[in-house]
């Protein structure tokens, strides 16, 4: 799924390879097809505008080889200076030794991401120790969207969420999940709203059984049991919005960019807000994305600093997001979200409310381990009417074990 994400997300159709291989020069590894490395030729002519004999080379790793590829070189002690990956990323190879701590390294880049930086993408990176493995690179947040013509304005809680999508059903206009959807990340915005978490606050004990999760996987499945909302893990929503067969959808914060481009049918009959709030008032989403961090073993790690200190230089930053919006495409800079506000993006207030109230996945060293038996739980319930509280505190009960806690 990420690498589907990450295509979605970056298809800009540019064409330009990256320069040639050069020892002496800096080598960033970044997740995504051949065009990513595209997103970081601004940065990349800003720094070698200040540093002209330094060469940047930089190569794309797809999704499915990452990880694979990242821990190799760990061992080697050989391979990229710098490195793009998931949130998940950061904190796992982090835990191993292979980043270098930005707290410790460069806390003036430490304390400007603290003030410029999506506070959720922050959160979702920093260990509990408070240790900072990378910076936040770039994000994408779940909206609401709907059919303005169908709908005067996007529901504004769960009740009344429930109450439109089930008027939408009466004329034959369903309602649809397209990110995450019957998975732990489809389930995630629903835990948080709720008031529930994965993990306590020091990462050693599962807490998704909690009642507060209960009562959210247990909403959650009104929305496939009642509206019938469809079960497969990537349904064509928009095109659904578009021909009329759902009246309200809720995917990612790419399609802002994509919506009139590809679907032609809904231009002016469409419109984008922030997710429907839970029992807490809050309307807490999913934030995916990226982050950008410098391998421990890099001989050239003042460079890469350096680099990096170039590339959340607020203008540097804007061309990068300005860049992808020409072709069609989007990235929106987690590292210094000042930046979106300038955006000629519809919707753009929609956007800025929810990447306020946004939460990344959690930042638990076990949860790459684990988060399948969050999907197991959501998947019993959803899929095969299972029992919420039974299937949650069946999947906390494994976790804690792998986590050495007691019952």
């Amino acid at each position: 799924m990420k690498a589907l994400l990450v295509q979605v997300a970056l298809a800009f159709g540019l064409a330009a390879s990256a320069p040639p291989t050069q020892a002496a020069g800096l080598v960033i590894w970044m997740v995504g097809d051949d065009k990513t490395p595209q997103l970081m030729q601004p940065a990349v002519a800003a720094f070698r505008a200040a540093h002209p004999d330094i060469a940047v080379e930089v190569r794309d790793v797809p999704w499915a080889d990452a990880m694979t590829k990242y821990s190799a070189a760990l061992a080697s002690r050989r391979g990229p200076d710098l490195v793009t990956g998931s949130t998940s990323y950061a904190i796992a190879l982090g835990a191993k030794g292979a980043l270098v701590d930005l707290n410790e390294a460069a806390p003036d880049l430490a304390h400007q991401l603290e003030q410029h930086a999506n506070p959720g993408a922050l959160r979702a990176i920093r260990r509990p120790d408070g240790r900072l493995f990378g910076a936040p690179f770039d994000m994408h947040v779940q909206l609401q969207y709907y059919r303005s013509d169908l709908l005067p304005k996007a529901p504004a809680d769960w009740a009344s969420f429930l109450a439109a999508a089930r008027a939408l059903r009466g004329q034959n206009h369903g309602f649809a999940q397209q990110w995450g959807n019957t998975s732990w990340l489809g389930f995630y915005p629903y835990l948080r709203q709720a008031g529930g978490a994965v993990y306590d606050a020091s990462c050693r004990r599962a807490v998704i059984d909690s009642p507060e999760a209960v009562r959210a996987l247990s909403y959650y499945a009104r929305l496939y049991r009642e509206l019938q909302a469809p079960t497969d893990a990537w349904p064509d929503a928009d095109g659904g919005l578009e021909s009329g067969a759902y009246g309200l959808m809720q995917s990612g914060s790419w399609l802002l960019s994509r919506m009139d481009m590809v679907h032609k049918g809904l231009m002016g009959r469409w419109a984008a807000a922030p997710l429907p709030a839970g029992p807490t008032g809050r309307r807490t989403a999913v934030l995916g994305g990226t982050v950008l961090a410098i391998t421990r073993f890099s001989p050239r790690r003042e460079l890469a600093l350096q680099f990096m200190r170039t590339v959340y230089r607020p203008e540097v930053t804007r061309r990068m997001a300005e860049a992808a919006l020409v072709h069609g495409g989007m990235w929106l800079p987690s590292g210094r979200q000042d930046q979106i506000a300038s955006l000629p993006l519809p919707h753009r207030d929609a956007l800025l409310a929810q990447l306020d109230d946004a939460e990344g996945p959690p930042p638990c060293p076990a949860w790459m381990r684990q988060d399948y038996l969050v999907t197991r739980a959501v998947q019993r319930v959803v899929l095969a009417g299972g029992d919420a509280q039974l299937e949650l505190s069946r999947a906390a009960a494994v976790m804690n074990r792998a986590l050495g806690t007691r019952q």
